[in-house]
Order: C-alpha cells, then structure tokens, then sequence
C-alpha cells in the first residue's frame, strides 16, 4: 500500500484550515466595500436608515437586546418609511438626477416592496453594529 496517498494533499500545509477564514475586521471592511455597489435607491434607503440607527444607537438600546422587540422593530421601519415617503415625494433634485418625480400612484404601488427592502436593510445594519460593538445586553 502506499502510504503517501493514505494523508489529505493539505496535511503538508499546517494553516490549510486558515485560509477560508476571515477576521470580523475583514469581514466587515468587505461588506461595507460591497454596501458601496448597492442600486441607487437602496443606497439611499440605506443613509436614511444609518441616520436614524444613528440616533438610537447608544448604551442600553433596544437593538442590543438579546431578543429585540419586534413592535420597536416594526416602529423603527415605519419611521423610515415616513421619512423615505416624504423625501419621494418632495424631492427637487430629481431633475439634477435625470429621474421621474414618483407619483402618488407609483409609491403606492411600490411600498409593499420598498418596506421589505428597508426592514431587510434594517435588520442588516443592526446585524452589523451589534457585531461591532460585541456587547450585548441580556434583559
């Protein structure tokens, strides 16, 4: 029998395991990077989402929660859809951006969708801040 076939290929290098592995810096260095390709309109729901995580984001938040609350959850993305609805429909620098003013008609037709874009884009970014701040607090 020949025994150099009985080992794996990857026994001759000890840090084979390692190299799949990413720290959390990199990890969310990179996923910052990939935020940056987001389309245009959830690059801008992502701002207005950051702002207001920004207000809420301090010690003993809801969002550092083992279990966050889902009401506040639900409260928190019906903020933002206010805000990202009365930003739609008093934008004046669509001309700058070459877009059509979205019509009463079209938000309404759009909210179902957009609501779910923004409390995904939601969930990820507190995902993403609870990961950084590593302290969670267990009410």
């Amino acid at each position: 029998m020949d025994y150099q076939r009985a080992f794996p290929f990857y026994s001759g290098f000890p840090r084979y395991q390692d190299w799949n592995q990413m720290n959390e810096d990199q990890m969310l260095e990179d996923l910052e990077y990939l935020q940056q390709m987001y389309p245009m309109y959830s690059k801008r729901y992502q701002a207005k989402i950051y702002e207001l995580l920004n207000k809420v984001d301090f010690d003993g938040s809801m969002i550092y929660d083992q279990y966050p609350d889902k009401w506040q959850l639900e409260q928190l993305v019906n903020t933002i859809m206010q805000l990202i609805e009365s930003e739609e429909m008093n934008r004046e620098d669509m001309e700058i951006l070459q877009e059509p003013m979205m019509s009463m008609e079209d938000w309404q037709i759009r909210k179902p969708w957009i609501r779910e874009l923004v409390t995904v884009l939601l969930y990820y970014e507190i995902l993403k801040r609870r990961k950084k701040r590593k302290s969670y607090y267990f009410f």
